[in-house]
């Protein structure tokens, strides 16, 4: 486990170099990761997807969703209830609203989807370790989440490449990736 000074040293110089990205790179890069997970590989037919997004400088996810539809999946964003990631199922993006955090979140009305009903979650964070670990921006709503004892869903850590280091400071309740997908490599 590395020191907190390191974890608040990586935070800060990722949140400094995700402000610095343009919507140019972040729609290029994004095309590439976009390519990446259309595959049964990462997103077989027929399963419920959780996506994120909304936050200035991550990977824009929102082009997944009409896919995933034509693949009879499911996707789900989380909507905030308690401080808890509640998962939703929303059909097209016009389903989803800026919420708290400025991400985007499902509007109230959209269904619930029981957490142990989920396939796959894509993951964001500030950075990725090599071992899958992940450092998530400090609030903690993603590590109750995976840490749920029904939480049996494939997680895929989605992150650029200056994303993904060598190691990222653990604790006990941090939750491994399966995989991390960059714009340029899967792992």
């Amino acid at each position: 486990m590395l020191p907190l000074p390191i974890k608040d040293n990586l935070r800060r110089a990722m949140r400094s170099r995700l402000g610095a990205i343009t919507n140019e790179e972040v729609a290029r890069m994004s095309a590439l990761i976009l390519n990446r997970l259309r595959s049964d590989e990462w997103l077989p037919a027929h399963t419920t997807v959780a996506l994120f997004g909304g936050i200035k400088g991550e990977p824009d996810l929102l082009p997944l969703i009409p896919w995933l539809l034509e693949r009879q999946s499911t996707p789900v964003f989380f909507g905030f209830k308690g401080g808890l990631l509640i998962p939703q199922r929303i059909e097209n993006s016009e389903q989803l609203e800026r919420g708290i955090f400025d991400v985007w979140i499902p509007v109230a009305e959209a269904p619930v989807v029981p957490c142990e009903q989920l396939d796959v979650i894509l993951t964001p964070g500030l950075a990725f370790g090599r071992d899958g670990m992940r450092l998530g921006r400090g609030r903690g709503h993603y590590d109750r989440l995976l840490g749920l004892s029904e939480m049996h869903a494939r997680r895929i850590g989605v992150c650029w490449e200056f994303q993904h280091v060598e190691a990222v400071p653990t604790e006990p309740h941090d939750v491994p990736m399966h995989a991390v997908v960059t714009e340029r490599d899967t792992r």
